[in-house]
């Protein structure tokens, strides 16, 4: 297929490569950063430019990689008749870019997505048209490039959205305010390697439910206020810390 790409950041760099590793061409790339344009259009050798109105109206799909914030701008300032106009984000619903074309939908990536990584494991795309034609020609666009595709409505993939920033944004977050703290108390974090890749290398084997361990799920007060004692420099943890720990074990022992 031929595609057009309007932004050059993450993940229209991820999307970039992967098309043009299986096959498709990107004609061209549009971004409002000249020289973040003309890197990506370089690198998939496809065309590039800054402004809307030199965009290339003969492609099969428009990808919209852009920030949430500036899809409802492109939705007042583009116009593609029937163009299959698809977005990429996870928490905005598909009709949020309804006035650009009559056949638009959504593509979603699954995944955390770093423009530096060159090398991309199997990304979920989930799906989403808004008639069964733009469905057909999704899937055989995200069948192409990814092995696992799914078809959610706006909704469910919202859903899917909170459930990866639970998975993702927080747990790595929580790894670095482990780095951190290790840090400012002279520790060595990189002594904690180890059970961090345990920590996921295991969820290939067992639920996540099945592995939990730690003070919060023996219901070890002891521990436990030993360790909110020592937070006392640190009010973020200190706080996060009783939270979650009452989170473990109302999970684990609450009647369900």
């Amino acid at each position: 297929m031929d595609i057009v790409i309007i932004g050059a950041g993450n993940v229209a760099h991820c999307f970039g490569h992967l098309m043009k590793l299986h096959g498709h061409h990107v004609t061209q790339v549009i971004s409002r950063r000249k020289e973040h344009a003309r890197e990506l259009a370089e690198l998939l050798g496809g065309e590039f430019t800054t402004d809307l109105i030199d965009i290339n109206m003969e492609a099969d799909v428009y990808l919209l990689a852009v920030n949430d914030s500036v899809i409802p701008e492109l939705n007042d300032l583009l116009r593609l008749g029937r163009r299959i106009v698809v977005h990429t984000a996870g928490a905005v619903p598909m009709e949020a870019i309804a006035r650009i074309s009559t056949n638009v939908g959504v593509m979603y990536p699954l995944q955390s997505i770093r423009k530096e990584i060159k090398s991309y494991p199997a990304i979920p795309l989930i799906l989403e048209g808004r008639n069964e034609e733009v469905l057909k020609r999704l899937h055989a666009l995200a069948q192409s490039i990814s092995p696992i595709t799914a078809t959610m409505d706006s909704a469910q993939r919202l859903q899917m959205h909170l459930a990866a920033v639970f998975c993702n944004n927080f747990t790595n977050h929580l790894i670095a305010l482990a780095k951190f703290y290790c840090e400012q108390e002279g520790r060595d974090f990189s002594l904690l390697a180890p059970i961090i890749r345990e920590t996921f290398q295991r969820l290939d084997k067992y639920p996540p439910e099945s592995v939990q361990t730690g003070p919060a799920l023996r219901h070890d007060e002891q521990t436990m206020a030993l360790h909110e004692s020592i937070l006392a420099q640190y009010p973020a943890m200190q706080q996060i810390y009783p939270m979650l720990s009452e989170s473990i074990y109302q999970f684990h022992h609450a009647e369900k």
